[in-house]
């Protein structure tokens, strides 16, 4: 079964799929949804990076959102880029992705310390010497998944 795909109600909101892209590349965090083995979602904030179409995270050993993720594959993720209440306007301005994918866990050392690589080159390529002894000191403690995206869309209100 393929990510679900609704028609979007405010539709001039609506951004292209190049917007939605982008606007996943540069959102620092994302909100993780994993479905549990009761049927209940469950939601996470983690960081990722952009490689090759895919969402790279990565995770402790153990954990809720990995006991979700054996039972069930699907995700979603949402970023938002920038939010701005507007109290006078009763609304919010802002940007934002949803993406719909299927995560899985990255078994293999070298696309292991790869993937580790490249979430260090993002949120700390000024430091260099510490990512890569991070990965070392942590590597056995640390899972890595992979969100192949299905679908991605965005919303803005500027």
């Amino acid at each position: 079964m393929s990510a679900p795909h609704q028609p979007m109600r405010r539709r001039e909101r609506e951004l292209g799929p190049e917007e939605a892209w982008a606007l996943l590349a540069k959102a620092e965090f994302g909100i993780l949804a994993t479905v549990g083995w009761d049927g209940w979602p469950y939601a996470v904030p983690v960081n990722h990076v952009l490689v090759d179409g895919a969402l790279l995270i990565h995770s402790a050993t153990e954990g809720h959102k990995l006991d979700n993720l054996a039972g069930d594959t699907r995700v979603s993720y949402c970023v938002v880029t920038q939010a701005e209440v507007l109290p006078e306007e009763l609304s919010t301005r802002y940007e934002s992705a949803i993406v719909f994918g299927r995560a899985t866990q990255v078994q293999d050392q070298a696309a292991r310390v790869a993937a580790l690589q490249a979430i260090g080159q993002r949120f700390a390529a000024q430091h260099p010497d510490q990512v890569r002894e991070g990965i070392e000191k942590n590597l056995a403690r640390v899972t890595v998944f992979r969100i192949e995206i299905e679908r991605v869309t965005g919303k803005a209100r500027r």
